[in-house]
């Protein structure tokens, strides 16, 4: 089975509007709960190694925060971090199901 973390919830972040901030809050709870599967069948070193430390999640929690009205990220930082997380999250999705699709996140 085909992993999704970027699906058609996730292009509704670039929309920056209320729909944005659920879309985001449903794929840091998505991400957190990957964590959790792998952490438990693989052990921590691979959590990490999937989803970059930590980075995915950061990344999509500086954006909600920007949506949010946070005056600490910048429009341009909202940018900078979604493309990351996109990128990130797709190279995660391809090393859940080549490597853990055991898994089944």
């Amino acid at each position: 089975m085909k992993t999704l973390i970027v699906d058609h919830s996730w292009t509704k972040i670039i929309e920056r509007d209320a729909f944005a901030k659920v879309a985001l809050a449903d794929k840091i709870k998505q991400i957190e709960e990957t964590e959790d599967a792998i952490r438990a069948a693989e052990g921590e070193e691979a959590a990490c190694n999937v989803l970059n430390n930590g980075l995915i999640k950061h990344a999509l929690t500086r954006c909600l925060e920007n949506l949010q009205g946070s005056t600490s990220v910048t429009e341009q930082d909202f940018w900078v971090c979604y493309e990351f997380a996109t990128t990130a999250a797709k190279q995660a999705e391809r090393v859940i199901d080549e490597e853990l699709s055991h898994i089944g996140s």
